[in-house]
């Protein structure tokens, strides 16, 4: 039994089915489309007469202005390595001068300050520049401006020289030596003890001895003598500050009235002072604890004023060591 394909389903799939092309529009396609055979021969081209590129090649290559733009390779390796070689010598420039900058020597500038009456206990200079110059050298820390320790100088050097009351070290800005201004005590009296000599300054410290007042070559100073066993050490508190500003008060309210000091005594007994006048045959007792240098030298003026009116002369003391009286002898 035969089984008729069915035709309504579809055109076969062998043939294509076919356009309906007005006339108008097929006379417009045969003009169009001629055939290959219709077609006027092309002549051949040589090789030597391909002056551009071939049709395949004409895309990729490029025009002598745009080629110029594009990039050398390795004129931009080479101008790389040109900057980064230019910034390595600048930053090594930079280095070595803020090492130079920052340095320090070794060798100090020892300057003085002046002071009136206080420059002579001052030493030579150099001598306080070599022990200056072997304090840096000992450590590198003390060769940069930024790492050197001021204040371990200043200390060593007033512990070293107890004639010095001040030392400060100053880092210079530009320059690479450090300066050190030296600042002498204030010498008050020669303090003469069982253990030798010392001028005291007016911080009560001793800060030169001495076997006799004469080799401490302070002339001008005032002598105390110490009766009360005083132990006396250089760079070590010798009296306290009190005392040695009555003994300074009492000596220039003396010196007003004309009565010059000749001497003066610190007894055994406690806060006594003894102050022996030039010409004179009495010495006059003031209490260093009263705190009153002015009121018992007031006293002893008005006292002794009294006695010269009565032709009244002490052979032994005036004592003035309480307030508002006064008792001679």
């Amino acid at each position: 039994m035969k089984l008729r394909r069915n035709r309504a389903s579809g055109p076969s799939p062998r043939r294509r089915p076919r356009l309906r092309v007005d006339s108008d529009t097929q006379a417009t396609m045969r003009q169009s489309n001629l055939s290959y055979s219709d077609r006027p021969p092309q002549p051949r081209r040589r090789q030597s007469d391909l002056s551009g590129p071939s049709p395949r090649r004409a895309g990729r290559q490029l025009s002598e202005e745009q080629a110029a733009q594009i990039p050398n390779t390795h004129a931009g390796f080479r101008h790389f390595w040109l900057q980064r070689f230019g910034f390595i010598i600048l930053l090594i420039a930079i280095v070595v001068s803020m090492v130079n900058v920052l340095s320090l020597s070794a060798s100090a500038k020892v300057v003085p300050l002046q002071n009136s009456g206080s420059v002579s206990l001052l030493r030579s200079l150099s001598v306080y520049e070599i022990a200056a110059d072997h304090k840096l050298s000992r450590s590198t820390w003390n060769r940069n401006k930024i790492t050197i320790n001021t204040d371990q100088l200043s200390h060593y050097l007033l512990n070293k020289f107890p004639e010095l009351s001040s030392v400060s070290v100053t880092v210079p800005l530009l320059g690479h030596r450090p300066v050190i201004y030296v600042e002498p005590a204030n010498p008050a009296f020669v303090l003469v003890a069982n253990s030798g000599s010392f001028v005291i300054a007016d911080n009560g410290k001793a800060v030169l001895g001495g076997t006799t007042p004469a080799a401490l070559s302070q002339p001008k100073l005032p002598v105390v003598n110490d009766q009360s066993g005083l132990h006396i050490q250089l760079n070590q508190q010798a009296v306290p500050t009190s005392d040695v500003s009555f003994i300074q008060t009492i000596v220039v309210q003396l010196a007003a009235k004309q009565f010059t000091v000749s001497g003066m005594t610190l007894p055994a007994a406690a806060s006594e002072l003894d102050v022996h006048l030039a010409g004179q045959p009495y010495f006059v007792k003031f209490n260093l604890e009263s705190g009153d240098p002015k009121g018992e030298a007031g006293t002893f003026l008005a006292t002794i004023m009294q006695l010269q009116h009565q032709h009244i002369t002490p052979s032994q003391y005036v004592d003035v060591r309480v307030s508002g009286r006064a008792y001679y002898k």
